[in-house]
């Protein structure tokens, strides 16, 4: 880049247009074109189908909306067959898009594979593994069935979806794989050490896909929120404290997707997640868990 056209970037564009364009150049083989996230041209992209899954409410029923007005017909997969019904009903009377309902329960040491069998004979174009839950609370103090669960919900069910749909989108030459993570990835978290651990597992596993995937014309990208406004935190057991709207969540990651690896959404997010890089470890989780116990009811801690 000359020095005319950096200083034309950056009278042009924010600070955060400029520091993911120098931080991320669009990958190669990537169908991304500037603007090209906010079309709605991702069928065009990826195909006919998304599935969606955790799509009864949250961050998934935002994705599904968002697929379904970029002209996408929507698989909504979760445990709550009345929300999907809802929603699928929502979707194609608003958008007029096809959908289909798929209820399963990715907490099951079958329920990835039964999905997966369920959307065999359907071309999914976009992969959003978006199903999770946290578990918050001393270690000793919380039940190990739960704990295996979330590590079924949030680490196995995405390498078994993946694995199954992945080579489909290479025999098309197209496709795109959507994680949500968090960025509670991106540090220790005590009191919330096992999903933390979980969405460490999630974001590595989407960055090498990505690595792996360049240049095949499928597009791989974690979005990883903070505190969002959702059902997370009653499922989790933490105390209620405000969050990011999932429908900003969604828009951040779709116009992340084709550009980069990984998206964190919001500043503050953003420094939470880069604090390690510059504070030991020790003091990085100390100060996590003043945070975090302070999110955790009293008799969790």
């Amino acid at each position: 880049m000359t020095l005319g056209a950096s200083a034309r970037l950056l009278h042009s564009e924010t600070p955060l247009g400029v520091f993911r364009r120098l931080a991320f150049p669009p990958s190669e083989g990537s169908s991304y074109t500037t603007g090209m996230a906010d079309t709605p041209s991702f069928r065009e992209r990826y195909g006919e189908w998304a599935l969606v899954t955790g799509a009864s409410a949250g961050i998934g029923a935002e994705f599904a909306r968002a697929l379904a007005a970029r002209g996408m017909s929507c698989v909504l997969s979760a445990r709550r067959e009345d929300r999907l019904r809802a929603l699928a009903r929502e979707l194609e009377e608003t958008r007029r898009v096809a959908t289909r309902v798929v209820a399963a329960d990715l907490a099951a040491a079958d329920g990835a594979e039964r999905l997966a069998g369920a959307v065999a004979r359907l071309e999914i174009g976009v992969l959003v593994n978006n199903a999770g839950f946290g578990y918050a609370g001393r270690f000793e103090k919380l039940a190990t069935d739960r704990l295996r669960a979330m590590v079924q919900v949030n680490c196995m069910a995405p390498v078994v979806l993946t694995s199954r749909l992945l080579p489909g989108m290479r025999a098309r030459g197209r496709g795109a794989i959507i994680v949500t993570g968090s960025v509670a990835g991106r540090q220790p978290l005590p009191l919330h050490g096992v999903y933390s651990a979980t969405k460490a597992f999630d974001l590595f596993l989407g960055e090498s896909l990505w690595a792996e995937l360049r240049g095949s014309g499928i597009d791989v990208l974690v979005v990883e929120p903070g505190a969002t406004s959702t059902e997370f935190q009653d499922v989790a057991g933490e105390v209620a404290h405000p969050g990011e709207p999932p429908e900003r969540v969604v828009a951040v990651a779709l116009a992340a997707l084709g550009r980069q690896p990984s998206v964190v959404s919001g500043w503050i997010n953003w420094v939470t997640a880069n604090a390690n890089r510059f504070l030991p470890r020790a003091a990085t989780a100390r100060v996590a868990e003043w945070v975090i116990a302070r999110q955790t009811p009293a008799e969790m801690r």
